[in-house]
This record gives structure tokens, sequence and C-alpha cells, in this order.
């Protein structure tokens, strides 16, 4: 019997080619985007899962003058480590290198590198990475060790048997002589933080006593391995009482513990250790799955319900013959489960052809074989059943049950519920088509406004340049001098941090409220302001004096955001008396209009700026735009006779500053690329699904015509019909689509306007769209020759 429901299936597949290609191209694509999209999703869910305790690791972050903080003081852990029970073990970590890239040196090799990380000897204690050489248990004991994962290996020495090598360091201004203690496998690509160098913390003896009592800058990711009974709840209530008890409120608010595997998905950290997801992200590209595959599948319902009537003759001979409904059922179904198998083996083509292109618009690195992988295949097997449930129950089910009397009376009309079905579900399709062009468009607009904003300074053709190490903090001058002698080169000034990188959250105190002020602040030298084209409305830029010391006190350029929350009017500001934590008594000189210097998703905080010679980390290069490659090049000869020691490499500015809306890129090419797909599917049923309506209505066409109907109102007739329904999946999707991106566009602070212009264009595009897949087979249908549709009445 199962036999013989095959044998039927594969005569209807090959007997109805055009619809058999309408359908299994269409649920193969949808098919395939689904993999590809839950496989992606998959990856992101399974951050730090990897780790053996990973259930019993948290991480500590604070909120701190109502912001939230990803790092924390030095002293955190071994405070709360003698005053509760619940912690087995502990680790920090700190990263130098995200202020300025540090030097390596493996005799004549040298690298510039960034994801350099301390941490303590208990790292590989409570986080899982396999050592390929070494002993996990002592490779961070001593000060100077160093662990490299097995890429940084072979790119330092072509070998992973390296054991004793040594590695030098140039960190900030200091040289380090690093023993190679390990060798572990790479970190996977599916952990929240990563590393090319894992320094033992003890090298950096100040910040490392276990007996650390002092809160110091916070510089550190904590984190904690929690005995098995214990409770983050309990251990943030004990945190929060040491906080109150020990009166330290005015540094720390209270202490923030999450579960490691939360963390990558639900981080609202400033100052985070890398680039997070975003469990909105996910729910949207799981939703995004379901929507594609739900076209497809509306696809293959509609066509099989309105090819009913073919169908209905074979359904009541069947009957008539003896046949039960559970046969029938079971004979649809099987057509179905053949149709979504040979769907799902072009999927599997589909997604091995397009994997690699697609995780590299997503930017991931993500290795799968889909043969081989035991949850994707699982991943792969819950697709095929809920396709073939949901392409084969309805047309199952109404064809089983017609009545053979009146399908072999030929009584089987066509505007019974399948009609009103077949309706509501293009009606669906163009509703998830419509939602999924405006939420392309609004996203793409809205990435476009953030890429090209007026940040409040020139970002574009800045050269940055890494410049701290103890050989250059000798050479400032000499470098800046020799930089601006470049042709091309407008102008340079020193930095300690670029816009769209970290500024420290120093802080200041209001001058009679006495009330802490969140600030950032950092250090730049007197050519900023021209180099960047910063707007100064009140006061001056930085003193030009070369006999300036910080000794005759400290000279600020603060912004607005920071003069009112001091009470202070831009031109009051003037001449105020002014410090940031940390003892840096001064003046206000200056008063900068406000300007982006993160990212647009986030208000303009209060910033000030002060003259700091040992603080600079970079150095920024401001140059023309006509001959960008000759300059570069004049730079580099530059660089190797002024900083031999030091690989010349730079980024440009603004360049990094798009880096920070990596995910909404990411978020608008996967929008681009699946909305396209989605409409190509949901058309290519609209041309199938007209053409067997059409040939339903070739006698009433015919006649029509006999009685003088013209080509174009036979044309707009059968077009009507469609674009109705058109109209109203769009007059459905529409107000979904403005809530949804409504809900997107406040994670940014500046943000575009919807425009219902935006929206009526969408509606034209979706029903012109609709008129060119209908319209060809209405013509073909209108210029027929009646004579071939009457010639059987």
């Amino acid at each position: 019997m199962l036999k013989n429901y095959f044998k039927i299936a594969f005569r209807n597949i090959s007997k109805h080619k055009g619809y058999s290609f309408i359908n299994i191209s269409g649920l193969a694509i949808g098919i395939a985007c689904c993999l590809l999209i839950l496989i992606y999703v998959r990856h992101e869910l399974s951050y730090d899962q990897f780790h053996k305790k990973a259930d019993r690791i948290v991480r500590i972050s604070m909120e701190s003058g109502g912001d939230n903080i990803a790092v924390t003081p030095s002293m955190v852990a071994p405070t709360l480590n003698q005053i509760s029970p619940e912690i087995e073990r502990w680790v920090r970590l700190y990263e130098p290198t995200r202020y300025s890239p540090a030097i390596i040196s493996t005799g004549e090799n040298k690298f510039q590198e960034e994801n350099f990380l301390y941490a303590d000897s208990s790292f590989f204690r409570i986080f899982s990475f396999d050592f390929i050489v070494g002993n996990p248990e002592t490779a961070l004991k001593n000060p100077r060790s160093l662990v490299l994962p097995k890429s940084t290996a072979l790119k330092l020495f072509g070998s992973v048997d390296v054991l004793g090598e040594t590695v030098n360091a140039r960190i900030f201004n200091t040289n380090y002589d690093f023993e190679v203690t390990g060798v572990i496998e790479n970190v996977p690509v599916n952990s929240h933080f990563t590393f090319n160098y894992l320094g033992s913390l003890h090298t950096m003896s100040s910040w490392s006593q276990l007996d650390d009592s002092q809160i110091r800058a916070a510089n550190f990711f904590t984190y904690l391995l929690l005995n098995s009974s214990s409770s983050t709840e309990s251990l943030r209530q004990t945190a929060n009482a040491f906080i109150r008890d020990n009166q330290i409120q005015d540094r720390v608010d209270q202490l923030i513990f999450t579960p490691v595997t939360e963390l990558y998905l639900n981080s609202n950290f400033d100052f985070e250790i890398a680039p997070m997801g975003s469990m909105q992200n996910v729910i949207g590209f799981i939703f995004l799955a379901l929507m594609v595959l739900l076209i497809a599948t509306i696809n293959y319902v509609n066509l099989s319900t309105a090819r009913s009537s073919r169908r209905g003759a074979e359904v009541g001979i069947r009957k008539a013959l003896g046949a039960v409904k559970s046969q029938l059922v079971k004979q649809f179904y099987g057509e179905s489960i053949l149709i979504t198998l040979i769907s799902v083996v072009l999927a599997l083509i589909l997604v091995e052809f397009f994997k690699e292109p697609f995780f590299q618009l997503m930017g991931k690195d993500i290795s799968f074989n889909l043969f081989t992988d035991p949850s994707a295949w699982m991943l792969l097997a819950g697709v095929t059943i809920i396709t073939a449930a949901l392409a084969g129950s309805y047309p199952a089910f109404l064809l089983s049950s017609y009545q053979p009397v009146r399908v072999l009376k030929g009584l089987l009309g066509s505007t019974g519920s399948d009609g009103t079905l077949r309706k509501g579900l293009v009606i669906s399709q163009f509703a998830i088509s419509t939602f999924l062009i405006l939420c392309t468009v609004i996203i793409y607009q809205q990435t476009n406004f953030i890429l090209t904003a007026d940040l409040g300074f020139d970002d574009e053709e800045v050269i940055v340049l890494p410049a701290r190490d103890s050989e250059l903090a000798q050479k400032q001058d000499l470098l800046k001098s020799e930089v601006l002698r470049q042709p091309g080169v407008k102008g340079a000034t020193y930095m300690s941090n670029i816009p769209g990188k970290v500024f420290g959250g120093y802080g200041s105190v209001h001058n009679t409220t006495m009330e802490p002020i969140g600030t950032a602040a950092g250090a730049a030298d007197a050519d900023l302001v021209q180099t960047l084209d910063i707007e100064v409305i009140a006061g001056t830029s930085f003193p030009d004096n070369p006999s300036y010391t910080r000794e005759q006190g400290y000279v600020y350029l603060i912004n607005e955001q920071l003069a009112q929350a001091h009470g202070w009017s831009p031109q009051e500001a003037i001449g105020k008396p002014f410090n940031v934590l940390g003892g840096r008594e001064g003046e206000v000189v200056g008063v900068m209009a406000d300007f982006n210097y993160q990212s647009l998703r986030d208000n303009v905080e209060p910033l000030a700026l002060f003259i700091h010679e040992q603080m600079y980390n970079y150095l920024l290069v401001k140059v023309e735009p006509g001959n960008i490659q000759g300059t570069i090049a004049s730079l580099e000869n530059m660089w190797q006779d002024v900083a031999p020691h030091r690989p010349f490499e730079f980024e440009f500015l603004d360049q990094q500053l798009n880096a920070l809306y990596q995910s909404e890129l990411q978020t608008r090419n996967l929008l681009l690329a699946f909305s396209g797909l989605a409409i190509f599917i949901a058309c290519l049923g609209l041309v199938g699904l007209s053409s067997f309506l059409i040939e339903r209505r070739a006698k009433e066409i015919g006649i029509r015509k006999v009685l003088g109907a013209s080509v174009s109102k036979i044309v707009a007739l059968l077009s009507t019909d469609f674009l109705k329904l058109v109209a109203i999946g769009f007059v459905v999707g529409t107000p979904i689509a403005w809530y949804v991106m409504d809900q997107w566009l406040t994670n940014f602070a500046y943000r575009i306007d919807m425009n219902v212009a935006v929206f009526i264009t969408v509606g034209l595009i979706a029903m012109i769209i609709a008129i060119l897949t209908v319209s060809w087979q209405s013509i073909k249908a209108a210029v027929a020759n009646p004579v071939d549709s009457l010639r059987s009445e």
C-alpha cells in the first residue's frame, strides 16, 4: 500500500511539472533559509556552554553612578572570597591592549597585537580550554608566565612544541620577557571572550595581591566559580550588604552577578570585554526563519487546494471503489512528504553551497559539517516534519472529505471554504512580505543614518597610529613633527582614547552640592580641536605653550553636557576650578560643543579632556583626500626611521567607528537577503496560483471576449482579485512593522523618524510586484482564442 502511495505521488509530480517545480523550488529555498538561520541561532545560543563547569560560573559586574559596568575594582574577588562561603574559586582578567596594542617580539619577528589578557593562576581551574602542551594547574602560577593558543604559537614559532621559549611583549611603556608555559587549542568561536596571549596577572604584582582591599580603578573582569549548592541570589545579598556596611556606595552602588552562559546574549554593560550578541536579534532571526518557511509552505497549501477540482474526480472514484478517508489522508500526506523530502535534498545542496557566504555575511567563523553533525540532523528532521505537516495537513483532509456523488456529478464548486482559506493564505503571504520589506527599509535607513550622521567632529581621512611605548614616549615631539612634515598631512594630535573606544570613567564632583557626576575623561594635546575640527563654543582650546607643565595646574576642555551637569552655562564654566577624580586639580579653559565620542545608541555623556603626555596611546593624523595611499607610503618610510622597533600598522578612524554598528549591519544584510527571497517565494506561488485560477475561468474569459470585452478589461478583471488580496496583506502587515520597528529604534538615542511616505512607497512596490507577477498570465489568457476554451460547450 505504501509503495502504491508513493507511486501515485511520483506520477502526479511528473505529470504536473510546473506545479511540482513551484512547490519543490519554493520549499527548497524556504527550508534552506530556515536551516541557515537556525544553525546561526544555535551558534548564538551555545556561547560558553563548552566550559565543563559552566553552570557554576558567574561574572561580577557593578552598578556605579547609575551605569552598569562590566569591570570591577581588583579587590572585589578576594574580598568576596573572604566573606562568602558560596565561592569555590575566583579569577580576574585584565586587558592592557584595550587601550593600546602590545608589541610582540620573537627574534627578528615583530607583531603589533591586541587581545592580550592577564589572568590569575586559577584561570584554567575555572574555564575549560584544552591544553596541547603544558600543565593547566601551574601554567599561570609564576610571574611572566605566558599561555598561547595554537594559532599564535604557530604564528610566532611555526610549532606548538614551544615550552620554555621566550616572548618579549612591550605593553604600554614596559618590556616583559615572558616564558611560554603552555599551548592550548584555539579559543572556541562561541566564547564570549577571546585572547591571543594569556599572561600571569602576578606579572603585575601591584594589582594582583590577594590582600588588596583598596577600591582602585575598575579595570578587571571578575569571574567566580560557585559551590554546587550556591545561589547567585544569596551571594548578591551578601555582597551588597558588605557594600552598605563599609560605606563604599560612592564608588559601587551594587554588584551584579550574571551566569556566564547568559552573558553573551544578555549583556547591557559598558566597557565589555568583547562585542556581545543580542537576545532581541536571536528572537528576530528565529521569527524570520519561520516566516520564510511559512511563506513557502503557504505556496504548497494554496496550489494544492487550487488543484482540488482536478483531484476531485480521482478522490470520487477511489471512494466509490471502497477507499476510506484514512487511506486518502495517508495518500495525500505521502505526496506532501515526498515533495518535502525532495525539497530537503535540494535544500541541503543549497545550504552546503551558501553556508560560507552566509556566515561571512553574519561576521561569524562557524565551521560545521551538515552531514556529520548530529544536532544539525536533529534540526533538519524537525524542519522536515514541521514542513510536511504544515504543507500536507489541510490538502489531505480537504481532498479526502469530498463526497463521491457530488464530485462525480461535477457539483464540486470553487467558492467554498477552500477559496476563503486560499485568499487568507495569500493575504498572509503578502502581509509577511510587507512586514519584512518595511523592516528592511527602516533598518537600512537607520544604519545609513548612523554611518553618515554628523558626529560633531571630522572623522574622515583620519589615520590612527598606535603610539605608546617606552621608546616612543621619548620621541613624542619628534614623531609628531616628522608626521607633520610628510606631504598630504594636514594635522596631527595625540590622544589617550579615540572616539569609539573606551574613555575612562573618572567621575567629577559638583562644586556646590558635592554630588558625584559620572564623567568620561581622557588626555589630548593642544592640536586636538584643529585636527578633528571640534567646535569650541566658549573659551579657547588647549594652550599651545611648550613651557606648560601639569605642575602649573591641569587645564580642561569640557563638553556642554558636563558644564550643564555642574550648573554652568558655557561662558560661566570658563575659569572655574575643576578636578576629575585622581587629584588632577585645574581649571576649565574651554567648552566644546557636544560631539558623539561613543556609539549613537547612547546620548552624549559628560566628558573632560586634559593634557597629559604620559597617557597618550594614539597619534591621529588628518590627511588630504587626494592621494591617501601616497601619504601612507610616506608615513611608513618615516616610521621606519623614527620607530624601527615597532611595526607600522594603522586604521582609519571612520572604519573603527563603523565597527561599533556591526550588529546592526549584519541584521540589515540578513534582512536584505532573506526578505528578497521571501518575496521571490511568494511571487513564485502567486504565479502558480494565478495560472490555475485563470485556467479555471477559461470559459468565462472566452464568453466575455465573444461578447466584446477588450484584452485590457479582461487583464484588469483577472488582476484586480489578486491586487485586492495584496492590498489587504499590506494593510495587515504595515501596523505590525510600524510597532516592531518603533520598538527597535528605541535602542538608539539618535534615530530616524519613520516617514509615512516610506510605507506608501513599499505598498506601491508590493502592488507593482504583484501586477508584474500576475499580468503575464492574465495577458496570456486574455489574448487566447475563445474558440479553444468554448469548443467543448
